[in-house]
């Protein structure tokens, strides 16, 4: 079975994002097998034949059937949507996002540097601002921010790292004549909000009675959660159970596993990760 490792685990630190030129990755390190790459970059994207994917199967499941056009069906089609829970950041009343990640089917982990050199912009708050869709980079700024204050490193981190790897987003997979360059950088973040909100953690843990308790610096919150508590209310709202992190006892993230219907229907599976909580601090934010 296949684990993600946290970062804080290796390094004594969380950290969402970086300074503007990182000495680390981020959040997790991951192994760099060099079998990830999904197309033929050799002569460069525009040189790729477009595949427009009008014929795609809607009730392929990823990871389920072989020889799929990639475009059909991301063929890294297991993946972890990471909500973090930072009482600096973000909404009182939300987790913020830490990514989408794919990992192939066997539950491999993909290539530290991504998976398509000729996409690795390192302007991505640029390309979302200059997006058509207008609400996406203030969405992004109040959803998806980074807790070092850098948020185009930990953007563009994001697409690099992951967002490079989602076959179905390669721009062979657009009609040649609607297609707009980088397009596929808004609806990769995108999809990942609206995933953020389907899969909307606050409200599925309120709704079982779990809520963020008082900071007490110095001293053990009014009360904690156990794990369980945790996972029965996910598991109440999406009949899944998450993979729950802690740095000791402080809540820090929540991961909620996905396989793919078609070409971008997510639903979720049971967690091929673990767990790294015992009695669990939920704290209310400082914002």
């Amino acid at each position: 079975m296949h684990v993600h490792t946290p970062l804080f685990v290796l390094l004594g630190v969380i950290a969402s994002g970086a300074a503007a030129v990182p000495s680390a990755p981020a959040l997790i390190a991951q192994e760099q097998p060099d079998n990830a790459i999904e197309f033929d970059n050799s002569n460069g994207i525009g040189e790729l034949p477009r595949h427009i994917p009008d014929t795609c199967p809607i009730d392929t499941i990823s990871c389920q059937h072989t020889g799929v056009d990639p475009c059909c069906s991301p063929r890294n089609g297991l993946l972890v949507l990471a909500q973090q829970w930072d009482t600096r950041w973000g909404p009182s009343d939300a987790f913020t996002v830490h990514g989408l990640w794919p990992d192939t089917c066997e539950g491999s982990q993909l290539p530290g540097g991504g998976c398509d050199r000729h996409r690795a912009y390192t302007n991505v708050s640029h390309i979302i601002e200059e997006s058509t869709d207008t609400a996406l980079y203030d969405d992004m700024n109040k959803y998806w921010p980074s807790n070092k204050g850098d948020n185009n490193w930990f953007w563009t981190h994001e697409w690099v790292k992951h967002g490079t790897c989602v076959t179905t987003l390669h721009p062979r997979c657009y009609d040649t004549d609607s297609y707009i360059s980088q397009q596929e950088v808004a609806e990769y973040f995108r999809s990942i909000l609206d995933l953020r909100e389907k899969y909307n953690l606050f409200k599925a843990l309120n709704a079982s009675g779990i809520v963020p308790t008082e900071q007490m610096p110095g001293r053990r919150p009014k009360n904690t959660y156990s794990l369980q508590q945790f996972k029965q209310a996910i598991r109440d709202a999406w009949g899944v159970d998450p993979n729950v992190k802690c740095r000791g006892s402080r809540l820090q993230e929540v991961w909620l596993w996905f396989k793919v219907r078609g070409r971008d229907s997510y639903y979720p599976v049971e967690p091929w990760g673990k767990d790294t909580c015992h009695r669990i601090s939920y704290q209310r934010k400082s914002t």
